[in-house]
C-alpha cells in the first residue's frame, strides 16, 4: 500500500549571525593529537559532493536493487539506504561470527558510521524498510551505561542503528551518568572485554563488536558535537556520510511498502542470504597490494594529513571489502583485489565527507586565516609572533586566536642550500 510520508517542513532557518563558527568553539589549549588532527582535516581537499552512489554500487546486486527502488519509490537521500544496506550486510556477517585475516591480523566487519541529513528526510523510514527485509538482530537504543553493558551481553554482534545520534554523543560527552559509555565505546572499538560489577553480579562481555550506524540531523549534530569532540580520538573512530537532499521535487507518496517493491528487495536479499559464508576470510596478496597502493596514493595526495586518521579510514576498507565480496555473490574464502577496489571507493567518500562536515563548522574561514598567516611568515622570513599575527592578519584579533593559528601553521622550510643531502623521512 502506498504510504503518505509525514514530512517536516524545514521553514525556520537560523539567521546568519547565529551560524556556528569554528572560532567560537576553539578551546584555550588543544592537545598535540587534536592539533595534528585539525591540520589533517585542513589539508583534505574538498571535491564535488554530488551524490556518488553509482560509484559505490555494483550492478545487478542487492545494493543496486535497493538504490533503484529507493530512487523511484521515495525521495529519501540515497546515501541513507545505501549505507544502511552495507551496514546491514556487515551486521549479518558479524552475527555469524565471521572474521577477516589480513597478514595474520584478525578483524571483524564491525563498521561504525554516522549519517547526517536534514530534518524531514525520512531517515528512520529508510532504516525500517530495510530492517523489514533483512530482519537483522538489533541492538536496543542506548539509555544508561549500566543498561548498555547488560544489552551488550544479550545483543553482542548485533546491528546498532541509533536515531538522534548527535544528541546521544552530547550526553556521552557532557553528562556524568553517560560518561562511562564513552569508555565502553573506546574498548568496543578494539574489541576489548567489557565488564561491569553490580551489587548482585559481575557482567563480562568478551569479544564485543556491534555494527554502529547513527543517523542525525546535521544542524543538531553541529550544535551538540563540538569541534573539540570532532578532533579527539573518540569521534575519529566513526566514519561520516553527508546525505544531501535530492534535487528533484518531493514525491507526494512513498511506495516502498507496495508488493512489487517488497518482492524485489526480498528476492535480492535472498540471493545474498543464500550465499555460502565462511567463518574466516583471508585477504589475498593482490588485495593487500591494492590496499597499500591506494593508501600511499591518498597519503601522497594529502601528505600532511595525520597517518592515524588515514589508517582508521582505510583500515576499514578490508571490512567493506568483505561486504562487497558477499554482495557480489562470491563464495570463495578469499577477498580479492576487486573487492578492495570497491571498498576504496567508499573510503574516499568517507574522506571527502569528513572534510565537508568540518566545513560546516566554518572550517573554510579558518583555512583562509591560516593561509594568510603562512603568507605573512614568508614575507617576514620567520615564524610570526602573536603580536605580529594580530598586526599583519586582519582576521586575527586576539592573542589566544593568534596562538591557535600558530599551532596550525606549517613549520617554515629551511633554505634549500642549508643541507642539500637531507631527505624527508618516509611516512
Amino acid at each position: 500500500m502506498a504510504r503518505h510520508p509525514s514530512r517536516k517542513k524545514n521553514t525556520r532557518r537560523s539567521p546568519a549571525s547565529e551560524q556556528i563558527s569554528i572560532f567560537d568553539q576553539i578551546p584555550e589549549n588543544l592537545t598535540q593529537a587534536q592539533q595534528e588532527t585539525l591540520r589533517g582535516f585542513l589539508n583534505l581537499k574538498t571535491t564535488n559532493t554530488k551524490w556518488r552512489g553509482r560509484d559505490i554500487v555494483p550492478p545487478d546486486t542487492f545494493l543496486a536493487t535497493v538504490i533503484d527502488r529507493f530512487q523511484h519509490g521515495c525521495d529519501v537521500p540515497l546515501e541513507i539506504p545505501a549505507f544502511t544496506a552495507l551496514h546491514g550486510i556487515a551486521a549479518w556477517l558479524l552475527d555469524q561470527k565471521v572474521q577477516i585475516s589480513i597478514s595474520g591480523s584478525l578483524i571483524r566487519p564491525d563498521l561504525w558510521t554516522t549519517i547526517l541529513a536534514e530534518s524531514g528526510t525520512s531517515k528512520t523510514y529508510a532504516t525500517r524498510v530495510l530492517q523489514n527485509i533483512m530482519t537483522l538482530r538489533r541492538f536496543p537504543e542506548v539509555t544508561t551505561a549500566a543498561q548498555f553493558v547488560a544489552d551488550l551481553q544479550e545483543h553482542n554482534h548485533a546491528a546498532w542503528f541509533q536515531d538522534e545520534w548527535g544528541q546521544l554523543i552530547k550526553r556521552i560527552n557532557s553528562q556524568t551518568y553517560a560518561d562511562e559509555i564513552r569508555d565502553y565505546l573506546l574498548r568496543l572499538y578494539d574489541n576489548q572485554t567489557i565488564s561491569r560489577r553490580t551489587r548482585s553480579q559481575t557482567i563480562e562481555v568478551e569479544d564485543p563488536a556491534p555494527v554502529i550506524l547513527g543517523t542525525t540531523v546535521t544542524d543538531t549534530f553541529l550544535q551538540n558535537v563540538t569541534l573539540e569532540s570532532m578532533l579527539d580520538g573518540f569521534m575519529q573512530r566513526f566514519q561520516y556520510v553527508i546525505a544531501e537532499c535530492r534535487p528533484e521535487p518531493p514525491m507526494p507518496l512513498y511506495t516502498m511498502d507496495d508488493a512489487p517493491t517488497s518482492q524485489a528487495l526480498t528476492q535480492a536479499w535472498d540471493r545474498v542470504r543464500t550465499t555460502t559464508i565462511h567463518p574466516l576470510y583471508t585477504a589475498s596478496p593482490e588485495a593487500i597490494e591494492v590496499y597499500c597502493t591506494q593508501f600511499r596514493r591518498l597519503f601522497r595526495d594529502h601528505s600532511t594529513v595525520p597517518v592515524s586518521f588515514f589508517r582508521r579510514v582505510l583500515w576499514r576498507s578490508f571490512k567493506y571489502a568483505l561486504v562487497y565480496h558477499v554482495l557480489l555473490g562470491k563464495e570463495t574464502p578469499e577477498i580479492d583485489a576487486g573487492d578492495l577496489g570497491w571498498a576504496i571507493r567508499v573510503a574516499e567518500l568517507h574522506l571527502q565527507d569528513a572534510r565537508n562536515l568540518l566545513d560546516r563548522y566554518n572550517m573554510s574561514d579558518l583555512e583562509k586565516v591560516v593561509c594568510k598567516a603562512e603568507a605573512l611568515a614568508q614575507r617576514l622570513g620567520h615564524a610570526p609572533s602573536p603580536r605580529e599575527l594580530i598586526a599583519g592578519v586582519r582576521d586575527i584579533k586576539s592573542a589566544p586566536m593568534a596562538r591557535f593559528v600558530q599551532e596550525l601553521m606549517r613549520p617554515q622550510e629551511p633554505q634549500r642550500d642549508a643541507n642539500p643531502t637531507s631527505r624527508p623521512m618516509a611516512a
